[in-house]
């Protein structure tokens, strides 16, 4: 009987998860068409002001998402996978110099789209000024590869979420594990809607980005729930230290680059940011209270 239970508690989270989910990542656009965001100048800052306020309230959720949940996940695994001899012992920090080397990497690829766009662009204008045409084509921005890197990362790191609930063996526990991260998941499912929204993403593009994003927590249930009737539920993985690795580098470089360089944005979009942080940050509390302290047991 418990086992059933425990069962449908699941099977009701995974749907819980994907219809809110969804519901919190569209709602920037339903917003849209009564404040048209999206319509009005970039130059007019006054406009623009709520906007910025919760463009940075999302970055300070991703500062406390990377740094106060993500990281130390990556450390921890890492530190497993070492300790089991799956990974061998550096004289340097493994998990930092991963989070490094994945941060030039995503740095590298950045640079590398801006170059072959921008000398494509620069092609167009040369060959416009030699048809005698007075239009300049100015060199665009591939804006689609912000929020292509966002989603990738959060996506990982959520599947891992999901795979947490899946693994509880108690109902209370999966409860309150489907109420915080679902709580922790809305907020950024609103926080990457706005992003996407206001980085003028196609229609198609932010439609599948959204819809990968929803569908992540899930899967990760339904993993956590064939893992559970294993014997290698609390084993390191290999592959879930590289995955969260590489998610916590992305979200690294896409927060200090694409948001906290906007600076001297005013108090406004300090206290935003910091108010983002402090939310992420109580919720990474009630989430650690709920899965209790972590352990790795070396598989056999």
């Amino acid at each position: 009987m418990e086992d059933h239970r425990l069962m449908v508690a699941k099977i009701v989270a995974i749907v819980v998860l994907l219809l809110v989910t969804l519901i919190f990542c569209f709602i920037p656009y339903l917003l849209d068409r009564f404040y048209k965001w999206t319509q009005r100048p970039s130059s007019n800052a006054r406009e623009f002001k709520v906007v910025l306020c919760l463009l940075n309230f999302g970055g300070g959720v991703l500062i406390a998402t990377t740094f106060i949940h993500m990281l130390p996940e990556v450390v921890s695994v890492v530190s497993a996978l070492q300790d089991c001899r799956m990974l061998a012992h550096t004289p340097f920090g493994l998990p930092e110099v991963l989070l490094c080397t994945g941060f030039y990497l995503m740095y590298c690829i950045e640079e590398t789209m801006h170059f072959v766009i921008r000398r494509r662009q620069l092609r167009k204008r040369e060959e416009a000024l030699e048809n005698g045409e007075e239009e300049i084509v100015e060199p665009e921005e591939p804006n689609w590869l912000r929020g292509l890197g966002i989603i990738v990362a959060l996506s990982l790191h959520e599947l891992f979420g999901g795979m947490a609930i899946g693994l509880e063996m108690t109902v209370s526990t999966v409860w309150f594990m489907t109420g915080a991260i679902s709580v922790h998941k809305l907020v950024l499912a609103f926080c990457i809607g706005m992003e996407i929204m206001m980085a003028h993403t196609r229609w198609i593009l932010a439609v599948v980005y959204l819809l990968v994003f929803s569908i992540v927590t899930p899967i990760g249930v339904g993993i956590g729930i064939a893992v559970s009737e294993s014997s290698a539920a609390n084993e390191p993985s290999t592959v879930s230290g590289i995955l969260q690795g590489l998610a916590c580098r992305t979200l690294i470089y896409v927060v200090f680059f694409e948001i906290v360089a906007k600076g001297h944005a005013g108090l406004r979009v300090l206290f935003s940011s910091l108010a983002g942080f402090v939310l992420m940050f109580g919720l990474q509390i009630a989430i650690g209270e709920a899965k209790g302290k972590s352990h790795f047991v070396c598989p056999q």
